[in-house]
């Protein structure tokens, strides 16, 4: 394999302090809606399988989240709700709000996790969540952003 699976950006996403603010503020310079936030459910169970991993660890993190559409690609709003470590925690205490990630669509989740890493690029978040799956990989200091491969069934 000599390049990822895709060039395609799907989507940008910017970690925030305060996600209903900064979500009327898209909603008003893009003239679309007020988009819906989506809040930590605790009592939601996770289908078999799922897990989320943030360096290593197994952890279960709590965010609200809600989505800006504008095509061909839409803005991922990402509030972290609690202290639990996860990579948008550590971006907003170290950068504030700002943009987080770029995500692509991939086909192949392990052989793109393996290419990653054989790049110098390590894995350091990863979500199962049954119909997807998402892994970000530390590419902040040679890229300028950290990168979000998502696969989907």
């Amino acid at each position: 394999m000599d390049k990822l699976d895709s060039s395609e950006v799907i989507k940008i996403g910017i970690v925030c302090r305060d996600i209903e603010d900064t979500a009327a503020r898209y909603a008003e310079l893009f003239d679309v809606e007020v988009p819906p936030v989506r809040y930590p459910d605790l009592a939601r169970v996770r289908p078999e399988g799922a897990y989320m991993h943030y360096k290593g660890e197994n952890r279960r993190i709590m965010l609200k989240a809600t989505r800006v559409n504008l095509s061909p690609i839409y803005l991922e709003l990402i509030e972290p709700a609690d202290d639990t470590p996860s990579p948008w925690l550590d971006h907003l205490n170290r950068f504030g709000t700002s943009i987080c990630f770029l995500s692509f669509y991939i086909h192949g989740f392990r052989r793109d996790i393996d290419f990653m890493e054989e790049h110098g690029y390590r894995e350091i978040f990863e979500e199962e969540k049954g119909p997807e799956r998402y892994a970000y990989f530390d590419t902040l200091e040679k890229l300028g952003v950290m990168l979000e491969l998502k696969e989907r069934d």
